[in-house]
């Protein structure tokens, strides 16, 4: 499943990420530089609409990502080592191994998408606004 949402969205993902990183710092500036309260809030909203679509992707993911840990945790702690199913013991030992090899949702096969990329999105578009206002 991963491996197909993988190869559909990647690419989409990929220009997303650095649309939004330009698109949020250059608001961000805008934002700061502007004279009135109509284009700060005008600008700041461009930048909290901008952070939604980038939230839009990173969140889901980093929530497959944790549901893939829970399975491996589930089915580990539901005592397949018990008598009962001595059936089962070979493919819940799979399942096990399989589960525990981390999921990660990546954009262009490069950035991983999760929680984290947000903040680090918005950190380093702050950054870069700061750099250019005080370059200006």
């Amino acid at each position: 499943f991963v491996d197909e949402f993988q190869s559909v969205y990647t690419t989409i993902m990929f220009v997303q990420y650095v649309s939004v990183c330009s698109l949020l710092c250059i608001e961000l500036y805008a934002a700061m530089e502007s004279d009135t309260i109509q284009l700060d809030v005008r600008y700041t909203g461009l930048a909290g609409f901008l952070c939604m679509q980038l939230i839009f992707y990173c969140i889901p993911a980093n929530y497959i990502t944790d549901e893939a840990m829970a399975v491996s945790n589930a089915v580990y702690f539901s005592k397949w080592y018990s008598g009962c199913f001595r059936s089962m013991k070979p493919p819940l030992l799979l399942m096990i191994q399989n589960s525990q090899r981390e999921i990660t949702i990546k954009a262009g096969g490069v950035i991983t998408m999760n929680a984290a990329t947000v903040v680090a999105v918005i950190k380093v578009a702050w950054s870069a606004c700061s750099v250019m206002r005080s370059l200006k």
